[in-house]
C-alpha cells in the first residue's frame, strides 16, 4: 500500500477512508474538516460537494463515530474534527466486531491510513476538541459507553440506577471482555430496585458479572447514574428532574483527570457507606 513520493492525492485518502468503514461522503466531509480546522455546516458542503440535505446527518454521523465535534459557540452551527493522527485509530476500534483475519487488514491500512494523513494535513490549522461531550439518547450512551470498557486497562466503579440503555437478561460482552482482562470494577446500585421483586431480569443479568468478578453493594441512594474508567473519563447521566418519563436522558463524556478524580472520591464515600450485597 506504498504510494509515490509527494502529497497523497485526495482520491487516495477518500479510498483509505472508505476502506476503514467510512461512506464516501461522510470521507469528503471529514477531509474538509481536517483541512479546514474547523468549519461551519455551509462552508463543509461547500468544500466536499455534497447535498445540503445530506450534510447533518453527515455530521451527526462522524460525531457518533468521535471523529467530529459540535464546538459549543453562539451563532453558525462549528464543527471541529479529531486531530489527523487519531482518525485512523478510532476507525480501526469502530470495527471490533470484525474477524481477526479483518481485524489484521483493517490494522495494515489504518496504519496505512495514519501515514497519509499526517502527511496531508501537518501544516494545517488545529483546533482542541472541548474536554466534555454531550451524549444524546441511549444509542450514543451506549455506543461510547461500550468504546470505554473496550479502552479500559485498570479500573471501572460505577452508580447504577434507572433508566437503562440495555435490555435484560442479556449480558453486555463489552463488560465480560473487560473483566477478562483483569480490569477490575465495583458497582453500586441503589437497595429498592435491586429488591423490587419485579426486578428479577436485573438481577439475573447483574449476577453473570458478579460471578465473572464485578463487587457490588447497595446503596440507600444513587443520585445519578456514573461511569468512571481509569479515573480518567466520566459518563454523568443528565436526567431532566422535571421530565422523569420523557425518553432516555442525555449524557455528559468528560475526558479530564481532575474531574474523573473528584467523581471516583465521590464514589469511595458512597461505597464505604453502602452495605454488602446478600450473598455475596
Amino acid at each position: 500500500m506504498a504510494h509515490a513520493g509527494g502529497a497523497p492525492t485526495p482520491e487516495l485518502l477518500r479510498t483509505e477512508l472508505e476502506e476503514l468503514g467510512l461512506s464516501p461522503y461522510e470521507a469528503r466531509v471529514l477531509l474538509a474538516l481536517l483541512r479546514l480546522g474547523s468549519a461551519t455546516t455551509a462552508q463543509l458542503e461547500t468544500l466536499a460537494d455534497i447535498p445540503r440535505t445530506s450534510i447533518y446527518k453527515v455530521l451527526n454521523s462522524l460525531a457518533v463515530k468521535r471523529l467530529a465535534e459540535r464546538l459549543p459557540v453562539e451563532g453558525s452551527a462549528l464543527w471541529a474534527s479529531v486531530a489527523s493522527d487519531q482518525v485512523a485509530e478510532r476507525l480501526y476500534e469502530a470495527q471490533e466486531d470484525a474477524h481477526a483475519e479483518r481485524l489484521t487488514q483493517l490494522r495494515d491500512r489504518s496504519r496505512y491510513a495514519h501515514q497519509l494523513l499526517v502527511e496531508s494535513f501537518a501544516d494545517a490549522p488545529s483546533v482542541a476538541l472541548p474536554q466534555a461531550h454531550f451524549l444524546f439518547g441511549a444509542a450514543q450512551m451506549k455506543r461510547t459507553y461500550e468504546q470505554l470498557l473496550a479502552e479500559a486497562e485498570s479500573e471501572l466503579v460505577m452508580f447504577t440506577r434507572p433508566p437503562y440503555a440495555w435490555r435484560f437478561p442479556n449480558p453486555n460482552r463489552a463488560v465480560l471482555d473487560m473483566l477478562s482482562r483483569g480490569v477490575s470494577a465495583r458497582v453500586l446500585y441503589v437497595a429498592k430496585q435491586w429488591q423490587d421483586p419485579a426486578a428479577e431480569a436485573f438481577r439475573t443479568e447483574m449476577d453473570v458479572y458478579h460471578q465473572a468478578g464485578v463487587q457490588a453493594r447497595l446503596a440507600e441512594r444513587l443520585p445519578i447514574k456514573l461511569v468512571v474508567v481509569d479515573r480518567s473519563k466520566t459518563l454523568v447521566n443528565l436526567a431532566d428532574a422535571a421530565a422523569p418519563e420523557g425518553g432516555y436522558p442525555n449524557t455528559l463524556l468528560v475526558e479530564h483527570l481532575g474531574y474523573a478524580e473528584v467523581q471516583a472520591a465521590a464514589f469511595e464515600q458512597y461505597w464505604q457507606a453502602a452495605r454488602p450485597l446478600p450473598g455475596h
